[in-house]
């Protein structure tokens, strides 16, 4: 079965699900307020959303990955992104299926000091932020894509770090993502080469 055929659909997903999610986190944060935030079934919304987008942003990973080996480049970059990938991810499962019902039946493990949670958080963004910063640079280094997408892909990585709720962070690598994978994914024939730099 074709890479393209998977991927495709499911990384052009990433950006409107992530956009999606912002917007409901944004409703949510209206309708609800800070304080009834984890019980709000818009601000649970926004984490299945963010998890569609994570797992479109994974797909897409995994086309940068397929694409770099076919060319025969490094694949050190990617790697990180698909692990900082599944790491965000896995906080977004943990914000839409245990937290909601943490604040439901025991809010004051909420409140407490979850010192560890945060350290998590901060660990598995900065991988997510390292892995996809060296893939847009590798993807542009090797001439796999344009250099306005490589510095796209970056640039997304790096705004993830950005303290911020999470469906902010994501936005624009979610929209890079979608536009990675429709060019990792395109027939070969409508492929625009790149010039490697050097």
């Amino acid at each position: 079965m074709d890479l393209a055929f998977l991927v495709r659909p499911l990384a052009g997903a990433a950006g409107p699900a992530a956009a999606l999610a912002l917007g409901s986190f944004v409703a949510a944060m209206v309708t609800a307020g800070e304080d009834d935030l984890d019980t709000s079934p818009l601000a649970t919304a926004s984490s299945a959303l963010l998890l569609v987008a994570l797992f479109g942003i994974a797909g897409t990973a995994m086309a940068a990955l397929a694409r770099m080996r076919e060319g025969g480049r490094g694949i050190g970059g990617v790697a990180v992104a698909v692990v900082g990938t599944v790491l965000v991810a896995g906080g977004t499962w943990t914000a839409l299926f245990v937290m909601p019902a943490l604040a439901a039946e025991a809010p004051e493990v909420l409140d407490g000091e979850l010192a560890g949670i945060v350290v998590g958080y901060v660990a598995s963004y900065l991988v997510f932020t390292v892995g996809w910063v060296w893939t847009g640079v590798a993807l542009t280094r090797a001439g796999i894509v344009p250099r306005w997408l490589g510095v796209l892909v970056a640039v997304g990585g790096v705004l993830a770090f950005v303290p911020s709720p999470e469906p902010v962070r994501l936005l624009v690598i979610g929209v890079a993502a979608s536009l990675l994978a429709r060019h990792l994914t395109a027939p070969a024939t409508t492929r625009t080469p790149e010039p490697a730099v050097v």
